[in-house]
């Protein structure tokens, strides 16, 4: 007995050869190469399929080489041995095959017969596709909301430079859109699956069951039949064809050694389209019925094996009931299940999106109204407490922020108390200083002359005269610093409007070169027509502290030069003021503009601390650059 392992490879006469050599055998379907080989007291053959050779071609059968072997379809295997053809070899050096190349047509069809499950087989045979056009609608509806929504996304991205910078609002509708479409998508991807499974085991059941009834019904009819034969074959053709019409399937039957003896559809196994042997799977098992996957060419069906009983249940052979499954049905199912399910779930994404935007905008609502609350904060402005309308994580974020507020204008109220008390310890400090450093001449010079009064001295009278005169410069002097204290207490606030700042620095300039001990001043720039945002009355009141300083730097130095000049730019006037004195010493650099500080015998520290206040409250900036014999400060206005 000879048995194949793959049931499609279809041969009714085998060669036997003597020897282990590899031979060419053309079966009535493929090609294939073949070898004897003995195993104890049988001869085994092994058969290695090389190309497909159907009698007929179309969309399921091809005539292609069979993996691992490749080549055109039109390449032929032959024995014969012309020069033009290439010959194979097999690895001991003898002849096997020759391949050309064939023109020959091959017949594309059968004569029409009657076969339910073989028909797209034999014929270019296409099953009826299910009307897809609604799928195809909410399909390219759904695809196209995603790709918008993908596009915006991108853009919002692209805008906001990565996803860290996005607000926290379209972050929560990013994630709550990406989850629904991946849920749907999940959905969609499990339902198609669990359709396409359903409708196979639907089918499978089905097929089982026909062949049940089958078997019941040729049970009957070999009621006392015990085993199958060829001479069976011509009643049992007719038999199972009246059948197949009954049932809907086309029917096998096989003898107990696995060999056809019986089919609805005989010409298939006639033209050596299909195998007239059974499935190994089935006949070397002994279960009762068994579902099994098998493929001719390029078609894959289902075929259902059952024992074929007789009156006495005795088994005589073997039943086979194959089934297409077409791909068209399955797809049809699905589109039936998709046309109902798309509708509501595209309903649903849009009430999702409706309510996922107008959700998140009240859900982040707080955190919006507190970052503006925080961008626009200032101590110094009066705040605004914002309503807690939930007790959770937010409701409690705005409930600690009022809490900051409040504790916040505590500490300011503190803050400014403390700030205010100690600068009037340093103010305090400074004029009982200022003060003492007049008194004590004073009272020096007041006891003196009581000394000498006293004593009847003859140089009373002259001494008299130089301490009185000593006496009323210390009280100008007390004047003097009563009169700064007050300014800097009492300075006026600064009333910005348009002023011709070259003419007010050139008239603060003619005052000063008149008092100015024979020291240069030089000016360079225009002597009006350059107007900028100041205090009329104060900027001069900060050109006058700039000189008088760059005046005093260059006492006792006999090649002084004051160099001003005033230069004009798009937006800004800038105005600078140099000196060639001594210049500020790096340890002091950092507290030039504080108030009290200075360097000089006789200063006050409130010049350049009031010029300092004036400048900014311009909206302007000063500043100043000093080294060894050259210092030059910059006042920066804007126009």
């Amino acid at each position: 007995m000879v048995y194949w392992s793959d049931s499609w490879l279809s041969g009714k006469e085998i060669s036997f050869r003597r020897g282990e050599q590899w031979y060419y055998q053309h079966f009535d379907n493929a090609h294939c190469l073949c070898r004897w080989k003995s195993a104890g007291n049988y001869r085994l053959l092994t058969v290695i399929p090389i190309k497909y050779d159907f009698a007929i071609q179309n969309e399921q059968l091809h005539n292609a080489f069979i993996s691992p072997f490749h080549g055109n379809e039109r390449l032929e295997l032959t024995t014969d041995r012309r020069k033009e053809y290439e010959s194979v070899l097999a690895p001991d050096g003898h002849f096997l095959f020759s391949v050309y190349k064939s023109d020959k047509e091959t017949n594309s069809s059968l004569p029409r017969l009657e076969s339910f499950t073989f028909e797209k087989l034999i014929y270019n045979v296409r099953q009826p596709v299910s009307d897809k056009v609604k799928v195809r609608i909410y399909y390219v509806l759904e695809i196209m909301l995603f790709v918008v929504m993908l596009i915006l996304g991108l853009v919002a991205l692209y805008r906001v430079r990565g996803w860290n910078n996005l607000s926290i609002r379209a972050k929560i509708s990013f994630i709550i859109i990406s989850i629904f479409l991946g849920v749907t998508a999940s959905i969609f991807a499990i339902t198609t699956y669990f359709v396409r499974k359903q409708y196979e085991q639907r089918q499978q059941q089905l097929l089982l069951d026909k062949s049940m009834y089958i078997q019941k019904s040729l049970q009957v009819l070999y009621l006392w039949d015990v085993g199958l034969s060829e001479r069976n074959e011509r009643g049992m053709n007719i038999d199972l064809k009246d059948m197949s019409q009954t049932y809907e399937v086309d029917i096998l039957v096989y003898t107990m050694d696995g060999a056809l003896v019986g089919s609805s559809v005989p010409e298939l196994f006639e033209t050596g389209l299909l195998s007239s042997r059974m499935a190994t799977e089935p006949f070397f098992s002994n279960v009762e019925w068994m579902l099994l996957k098998q493929h001719t060419g390029d078609m894959e069906y289902l075929c259902s094996y059952v024992k074929f009983y007789n009156g006495q249940f005795y088994q005589i052979g073997y039943i086979a009931v194959p089934l297409f499954i077409s791909a068209d049905e399955v797809d049809a199912e699905v589109d039936a299940y998709l046309a109902r399910l798309f509708p509501p779930s595209l309903i649903v994404l849009l009430i999702i999106l409706l309510v996922s935007y107008f959700w998140v905008r009240n859900l982040t609502k707080p955190i919006r109204l507190l970052s503006e609350q925080m961008k626009h904060f200032r101590i110094d402005e009066p705040h605004t407490f914002l309503a807690a309308d939930s007790t959770d994580e937010i409701g409690q974020l705005t409930e600690r922020y009022n809490e900051m507020i409040v504790q916040l204008e505590k500490a300011t109220e503190k803050m400014v108390a403390a700030e205010r008390e100690a600068a009037w310890k340093v103010m305090a400090r400074q004029i009982v200083h200022e003060i003492n450093n007049v008194l004590t001449p004073m009272k020096l010079t007041l006891q003196q002359l009581v000394r000498a009064k006293s004593v009847n001295d003859e140089r009373f009278e002259p001494y008299f005269d130089k301490a009185t005169r000593t006496l009323i410069e210390q009280i100008d002097t007390l004047a003097h610093i009563a009169g700064s204290f007050s300014t800097f207490a009492k300075m006026p606030d600064v009333v910005v409007q348009q002023v011709d700042v070259a003419q007010k620095l050139t008239s603060v300039i003619t005052l000063f070169r008149h008092e100015s001990g024979g020291i240069p001043i030089r000016y360079i720039g225009v002597e009006q027509g350059v107007s900028c945002q100041t205090d009329p009355e104060q900027i001069s009141q900060v050109f006058n502290n700039l000189l008088k300083n760059a005046l005093q730097a260059l006492e006792n130095k006999k090649d002084g030069d004051i160099i001003i000049k005033l230069e004009e730019k798009e937006t800004e006037v800038l105005i600078s003021v140099s000196d060639n004195g001594a210049g500020i010493p790096d340890e002091v650099k950092n507290r030039i503009f504080l108030p009290n500080f200075t360097t000089k015998a006789k200063g006050t520290g409130l010049g350049l601390a009031i010029s300092k206040n004036i400048v900014e409250q311009s909206g302007g900036k000063i500043w100043f650059e000093s080294k060894q014999n050259d210092t030059t400060f910059y006042v920066l206005l804007k126009k």
